[in-house]
This record gives structure tokens, C-alpha cells and sequence, in this order.
């Protein structure tokens, strides 16, 4: 792909000021439409990496190139507490992150070279659920929703603890035998329970796991306040919704629910062997989903996900 673009180095001024990259075509002329992207949850960067385990992945740069050699503005950032942003990653909530997100959509806004009635947020995984809560407070002209369209926190934490529990009861050998036998499903949904009723009688930012992990209980209570749902029902801009066939963090089923919820424009579709990560993959065991990213962290984000979101925003040209 030929090099249509620049990139500037940007401060967003919020909370805590967060540092992004504006990605700027070079080929246009007058102001343009703007794409804002927002991460998934964890501590990777602007460009969709975990630099502290040397995990390189750039999902996000690559989004952002590919976003802008079309004729868009992309802006991207470091969430509070990652990358060169202010901030405890820790200690931030739900609500917060959504909040840095509504900022930057305002920074687009004012920026002379955008068009500031042609701005569209993408989300990916969790930013798809911010994205989904920022659309209805704040106006935007659409909404991309990759890989978490339509699924509650809890929804999509059980239904992956279900995919393990399966995994485990099916495997051959002693692991297999273990697991069976000692009833491992019940008392590890026990343990989890009880986890969980701490994170929520909770009132602090943060609280200890075991081995004195610090846990981020905050972001936790408010993502199991928030319904999805209630605010899909709300948004009267166009939408595209896509999730993968090989995804195991969220789940393509659910994309029904963003269909029949909004009010406005939507289209959904389901990418046959797209993986969280947006590349192209076949279906592997939900135990080693990590190994598999990085097997593939170098590979190019799925054709047909290129293409469908090229031709949605081709509306925006």
C-alpha cells in the first residue's frame, strides 16, 4: 500500500491529557471526514500494543493507515495509564475511558482539518461498547462496532468461561480425568462468584487479587452496571457491526441484537475465519487463543473486513 498520509503527534486534553497520533491523507484537499478509533481492554497502546511483554501487534496502526490511504482522518490514542498518556490504568473506570473517548471526539471537532459533520467512531472489542455508549452522548455521524457489537460484560465473560469448562471436560488424559472427577467446573463458578461479590460490595478503584495482584474493581462494577442494550436502542446513526467466525471473546450470535435494536441505518455481518484480532484465522482451542495472536500477530487484517468497512465508508466521501 502506497504512503498517502501523514502522521502528527497530538495532545487531547481531557481528565488527564492523552497523547494520540492524527493520521492525515495527503492526497485530499479541504477538510475530511474523520475516523476516531477506540482499543480494547488491557494496556496496549495507540497502535494495539502491549510493549511491557514485547507483544507487537499493531492492529490499530494498521487500521489507522488503512483508514486514512482512503481519503480519512483517523486519530488514535493511548488510554489513561498506557503508552505516553497521563493517568493510572489501574484506577480507571468505565466511565472514564468513556469520557476520554467523548474528548478526543470533540478534539476532531475543532480541528481545522476535519470535517467536523463527518465523524464516525470505531470500536474494537471493548471499544465497541464505549463506542456504543459515547453514540448516545455525543453526536457523531456513525459507528463501527468490531468484534463486541450487541454482549454484556458478564454475558461474554460467562459465555468464555463455558467455551474453557467444555474444552476441559472433553480433553483426554489426566488433566481431562481431573477435571471430571473432581468436579472442577462447580467449584472454580464457586470461586468466581465469590470473586465477584467482593469486586461489587466493593467501594475502591482498586482491590487486591490473589498474590496481591491489584485488580481493577472500578472499571469492573461499572462495565456490569452499564447495559449495552438500553443504550443500542438509542442510536439513530448508521452502524456497522462485524464480528468474526473464529472469534472467541465475542460472540458473532449477538450480532442480531445490534440489528434489531437500532433505530437508525445497520448493517451486520459475520466474517467467516476472522479471529478477535480482525485477521484471518481458523477456528483454534479457546486455551491457547494467545498463542494463536501471536502465531498470526504479523499476518494483514482480514480482506473482507477491509472490504466491508471500505465500502460502508465510502458514504463519508
Amino acid at each position: 500500500m502506497m504512503k498517502t498520509f501523514e502522521e502528527k503527534q497530538v495532545d487531547i486534553q481531557g481528565g488527564v491529557v492523552l497523547k494520540g497520533t492524527l493520521t492525515i491523507s495527503t492526497t485530499g484537499q479541504g477538510k475530511s471526514p474523520a475516523v476516531l478509533i477506540l482499543p480494547g481492554t488491557g494496556k496496549a497502546d495507540r497502535d494495539g500494543n502491549i510493549n511491557q511483554n514485547k507483544l507487537q501487534f499493531n492492529l490499530y496502526r494498521d487500521l489507522s493507515e488503512q483508514i486514512a490511504a482512503w481519503g480519512f482522518i483517523t486519530l488514535r490514542y493511548d488510554k489513561r495509564g498506557t503508552g505516553e498518556s497521563e493517568g493510572k490504568h489501574i484506577e480507571t473506570g468505565m466511565w472514564d475511558l468513556v469520557n476520554d473517548a467523548q474528548k478526543a471526539v470533540q478534539f476532531l471537532k475543532e480541528h481545522p482539518d476535519v470535517d467536523e459533520n463527518h465523524i464516525i467512531v470505531l470500536g474494537h472489542s471493548e471499544g465497541a461498547t464505549l463506542g456504543t455508549a459515547l453514540a448516545v452522548r455525543e453526536e457523531i455521524q456513525g459507528l463501527i462496532l468490531l468484534s463486541g457489537g450487541g454482549e454484556k460484560i458478564q454475558e461474554a465473560m460467562e459465555r468464555q468461561r463455558e467455551l474453557s469448562y467444555q474444552e476441559l471436560e472433553s480433553k483426554k488424559g489426566f488433566l481431562g480425568w481431573m477435571f471430571r472427577t473432581f468436579h472442577l467446573k462447580n467449584k472454580s463458578e464457586q470461586k468466581t462468584k465469590k470473586w465477584m461479590d467482593k469486586v461489587m460490595t466493593s467501594d475502591k478503584d482498586v482491590i487486591k487479587a490473589q498474590l496481591f495482584v491489584p485488580f481493577p474493581a472500578k472499571w469492573m462494577r461499572e462495565h456490569l452496571a452499564y447495559n449495552v442494550l438500553e443504550d443500542l436502542k438509542k442510536i439513530d446513526c448508521p452502524v456497522l457491526a462485524i464480528t468474526g467466525s473464529a472469534d472467541y471473546q465475542a460472540d458473532a450470535e449477538k450480532l442480531e441484537r445490534v440489528e434489531k435494536s437500532v433505530s437508525g441505518q445497520v448493517k451486520v455481518v459475520e466474517i467467516e475465519n476472522m479471529d478477535h484480532m480482525l485477521k484471518q484465522s481458523p477456528p483454534v482451542s479457546i486455551l491457547k487463543l494467545k498463542k494463536a495472536y501471536i502465531k498470526n500477530r504479523h499476518n494483514p487484517l482480514h480482506p473482507e473486513l477491509i472490504k466491508h468497512v471500505r465500502d460502508w465508508l465510502q458514504n463519508y466521501r
